[in-house]
């Protein structure tokens, strides 16, 4: 029999002892909120907005957020160049618990970045100003195994002045591995690329293809505009989601082919309920597609006016009727021509999303979760964090198509202590990801 620890020559021993001592227990997994990073003097930073997707898992097992860190500059009398942005990329590599300053995007004064897993790469879309006044779209792929960017910034969409000018929507890749870009303008009407502002455009890069052969852009809403879109993928096809006509109260819904780079539908289908009585909509409506294809949609619905608001889910599936779900009361909440930011969703296991959200009427120092399974919540919401008043002002989940992954939102507080920013994140950590197939 093999000898016990008695019995080991000395010398053995004392060699043994310093390597058991030196052992640590792994991580306790849990849900919890970790600081990323916080603004210093002089400084403002933040995650992305709700309908962007704000976070993502990379194939060689790395986490990425983007966030933008924007410096005051003293001596400069022009109030757009008073200040500078830069929109960083933060990385873990244990599973969230950590984070680092990884690199940042290669224009000058950007912000408002969007990232996706693309195969064995990081695909990010973000806006540029440089020394303009007004933003410009770019997309370029990032290496996770190397840190270095590949190639060049793509121009995608270029500003022309300040009533003239494009900033990033969404970004879906597709299981085959085709890109679908889309943002949102704010401009006088320039024919024929728009035909009225305030609307959502789309260019698609085709599975394979050179990142320099993108399509060209085609507006995706038909009706007179639409504005805060948010983008996911069911395969290969790509739902785009965007806040849009009659009467200022609905969500509308095209859906591009990515096997083509074409529209399914003609005109704006309405994925959300139909305007009504206390039933007018927010411009902020998130889209999540959950494991088996079905669509949800987190938004807000009531008036005018202060004293109906809720946050309601409306959950379709091709095939299927609609259905609105409320979720959860927080009547401070007005419709109409408002941007909330502090409401996302995630992608959960299977056919769950997890919807995230605080509430106006908490002055946003709780943050919410509640299991959403087919459009119906699985029990009632639950705080998961707490905190200051504005501790969760702004929200923006981890949604991308070709992932699920333990790494859920990120959040961005504001609070009276700290005016400038703190960036968290939450989820279960240390964060296990699971992607949809092989790499392309």
């Amino acid at each position: 029999m093999p000898p016990t620890p008695r019995s080991l020559p000395f010398s053995l021993s004392v060699l043994l002892l310093p390597l058991v001592a030196a052992q640590e227990p792994p991580p306790k997994r849990g849900q919890r909120l970790v600081e990323i990073t916080r603004a210093a003097a002089g400084e403002f930073v933040g995650g992305m907005a709700p309908t962007q997707n704000g976070a993502a898992p990379t194939r060689n097992g790395a986490l990425f957020v983007p966030i933008v860190r924007v410096t005051n500059v003293a001596g400069v009398d022009r109030l757009h160049d008073s200040r500078r942005s830069d929109l960083e990329l933060w990385r873990s590599d244990d599973g969230g618990l950590s984070w680092r300053k990884t690199s940042s995007t290669p224009t000058d004064n950007d912000s408002n970045g969007v990232v996706v897993p693309d195969g064995e790469h990081l695909s990010v879309l973000w806006s540029a100003v440089g020394s303009a006044t007004f933003g410009s779209v770019f997309w370029q792929r990032y290496d996770p195994r190397t840190d270095r960017w590949l190639g060049e910034p793509v121009l995608l969409a270029a500003g022309v002045s300040d009533d003239d000018q494009c900033a990033p929507s969404d970004l879906v890749r597709t299981p085959a591995g085709a890109l679908v870009a889309v943002f949102g303008n704010r401009s006088i009407v320039r024919a024929p690329a728009w035909n009225c502002s305030w609307s959502t455009g789309m260019r698609w890069l085709a599975a394979g293809a050179a990142p320099t052969a993108w399509s060209e852009m085609v507006q995706v809403n038909v009706a007179s505009y639409g504005c805060a879109a948010s983008a996911m993928g069911r395969g290969e096809l790509v739902d785009i989601t965007y806040r849009t006509c009659p009467n200022e109260a609905i969500h509308g819904l095209r859906t591009v082919d990515a096997t083509k780079g074409t529209f399914v539908q003609e005109r704006d289908e309405n994925v959300g309920p139909e305007p009504g009585p206390e039933q007018y909509v927010a411009n902020i409506g998130v889209l999540c597609v959950d494991g088996t294809g079905g669509r949800s949609l987190l938004h807000l619905l009531g008036d005018r006016e202060e004293g109906k608001g809720r946050l309601a889910v409306s959950w379709s599936r091709p095939g299927e009727p609609l259905r609105t779900t409320t979720i959860a009361e927080d009547r401070q909440l007005k419709a109409g021509n408002e941007n909330p930011q502090h409401f996302t969703l995630a992608r959960g296991p299977g056919n769950q999303v997890f919807a995230y959200f605080s509430k106006q009427s908490e002055d946003f120092a709780n943050l919410w979760q509640c299991v959403v399974e087919e459009g119906r919540p699985m029990g009632e919401a639950k705080v998961v964090a707490r905190g200051d008043a504005k501790a969760f002002v702004t929200i923006s989940g981890m949604r991308s198509s070709e992932a699920f992954s333990g790494l859920h939102v990120v959040t961005t507080a504001r609070t009276e202590k700290l005016p400038g920013g703190v960036v968290s994140v939450f989820g279960s950590w240390p964060a296990r990801s699971v992607f949809a197939k092989a790499a392309k």
